[in-house]
């Protein structure tokens, strides 16, 4: 009973742990709108990727042209993926048919990213994107 008791209490302190929780490299609220020719992006992905060093990547969804993520201080670059539905298309590979999308954002916003943001520990990180073709 005495080495049970003991070990329950080994576990809980191992969960509940020593210190005051956050031991990793501090990170800072991004955000932003993302418009393709005027009008916003309804749904895709943003990641800030850092240059040089390790390049740790930070992501997070654009809905109605809006994003927001977390992101370590420095420079970045930026990548946008973005698709939609193309009307009147249809993959029947499955044996039904499922509506065909297409990423419509120009490789120089996404695999070929020209887009570049400095986060900072101070300050405003609101970045918007306007996307032109």
């Amino acid at each position: 009973m005495r080495i049970l008791l003991a070990l329950s209490g080994i576990a809980v302190f191992g969960l509940v742990g020593c210190g005051g929780g956050d031991t990793g490299p501090k990170e800072y609220s991004v955000t932003g709108k993302v418009t393709f020719e005027g009008a916003p992006v309804e749904t895709g992905r943003i990641t800030f990727r850092q240059v040089g060093g390790d390049q740790q990547a930070f992501s997070g969804e654009i809905k109605d042209g809006a994003y927001s993520l977390k992101a370590q201080a420095g420079k970045m670059t930026v990548h946008i993926l973005a698709s939609r539905i193309i009307p009147g298309k249809f993959d029947n590979s499955n044996g039904t048919p499922e509506p065909m999308g297409e990423m419509y954002l120009p490789k120089k916003y996404n695999d070929n990213s020209e887009l570049t943001a400095e986060v900072t520990p101070s300050g405003s990180n609101d970045f918007p994107f306007d996307l032109k073709k």
